[in-house]
């Protein structure tokens, strides 16, 4: 070898060894995971924002943790590690409806006319984008050539009413699928480009907005099946998913009312409409429907999943309003609080209960977003002007 040759660097692991730990996030203090240990941490007090959605994203210089807010007035963002500011910056001034966080990137369905966007949240966060001189930078963002622009339209994504995301974790690709009038689109992020980058466009006819639009993965599938509604089956302890196959473009809801049924009936029966509160894969042949206040655990035909470590059915006495789905267990929100239980007994694992206050479930990308407002004043009457009081869970990771 040459003498001015550069050294080999080391390998991975070799390096590896000699960096320091970082920390997780800097916020609120950690709350110790024990059994009925869950509480709600106050983060931020008379909010007056109208709140649709949340995120949560870590910084990864300073490693703060923040919530990102989707609204009726914009996209904000609120630092966990500078709640003494008691302020909540505005990143973006469009109508959000729904967020998602991958890579320091924002993806949003904001606008009047949902579109989805694509933000550099890093660029963003500091206000100012180090790639122009001050001149530069007073350029109207419409006006910045698209490479440089820290927020981009996604091209025909408009009218868009639903999405979701998911990976798959038998190739590690994760894609995302939107809802538009004409049918489902499919993208998938591509890391060199850091963003997503658009598969295919399935045409078919769904409800705007659909009940339900939640992806389904399947080891012997290359890309998701979308669930774009839930039905009660003819047989009360079936379920209907409707599916569309976003490999083939084939829908699993064909008219198929008479298969259920004994071939003698001269009348068919309609299909009871559930009210879906929410639907979530939790292995590969079962899903968690949930509706009323019944949680289901069902295979891909509807029928109760059977599973000796895990029951197929909790029932809850109160309407259920939202749900987060844990390892183990089920957290079930409702007007006044929550009730966690457990997926291997049913038994309560949480339960915190406030009838003087209203609670909504905000986000629950890995933390747990509530709004909550007053129900009555000292005066006796009720109120909701003053504002909405942001609070996050904590101490409910787990069961034990």
């Amino acid at each position: 070898l040459l003498s001015d040759t550069p050294p080999v660097p080391p390998r991975r692991r070799e390096r590896k060894r000699h960096t320091p730990p970082r920390p997780v996030s800097n916020g609120l203090p950690p709350t110790p995971k024990v059994h009925m240990g869950a509480c709600f941490s106050k983060v931020f007090n008379g909010c007056p924002l109208r709140i649709h959605c949340t995120a949560s994203w870590i910084h990864p210089d300073t490693r703060d943790q923040h919530i990102l807010i989707g609204a009726e007035e914009g996209i904000y963002n609120l630092n966990l590690n500078e709640l003494h500011e008691t302020a909540i910056d505005q990143l973006y001034p469009r109508r959000t409806i729904w967020l998602y966080v991958i890579k320091d990137v924002l993806m949003s369905l904001s606008g009047k006319t949902p579109q989805l966007y694509r933000h550099d949240l890093l660029a963003l966060q500091s206000k100012q984008s180090h790639r122009f001189t001050m001149h530069m930078n007073r350029i109207p963002e419409r006006l910045v050539p698209r490479k440089f622009a820290l927020t981009t339209k996604v091209p025909d994504t408009k009218g868009c009413s639903r999405c979701c995301v998911g990976r798959n974790p038998y190739n590690g690709y994760k894609y995302l699928c939107g809802a538009m009038l004409t049918g489902i689109f499919l993208m998938q992020w591509y890391d060199p480009l850091n963003k997503f980058m658009l598969l295919k466009h399935i045409e078919c006819s769904i409800a705007q907005p659909p009940s339900v639009f939640e992806m389904v993965i399947t080891p012997e599938l290359e890309y998701p099946m979308v669930c774009v509604s839930v039905k009660q089956a003819y047989d009360k302890n079936r379920l209907k998913l409707d599916l569309i196959n976003m490999n083939s473009g084939a829908s699993w809801f064909h008219s198929d009312e008479l298969e259920d049924m004994d071939g003698q009936a001269t009348v068919v029966p309609r299909r009871e409409n559930l009210q879906i509160i929410n639907v979530t894969q939790l292995e590969k042949d079962a899903i968690l429907v949930c509706y009323s206040s019944v949680v289901r655990i069902v295979t891909l035909q509807g029928r109760l999943k059977t599973n000796r470590k895990q029951i197929s059915e909790l029932h809850f006495d109160f309407p259920v309003e939202s749900i987060v789905c844990l390892p183990d267990s089920v957290l079930a929100f409702h007007k006044h609080g929550v009730q966690g239980r457990s997926l291997k007994n049913g038994e309560v694992t949480q339960e915190i209960v406030d009838k003087s206050r209203s609670y909504r479930l905000l986000g629950s990308d890995k933390v747990v977003m509530l709004e909550s407002h007053p129900l009555i004043k000292l005066g006796g009457t009720l109120t909701n002007d003053d504002g909405a009081d942001l609070y996050i869970l904590a101490g409910h990771e787990a069961s034990y």
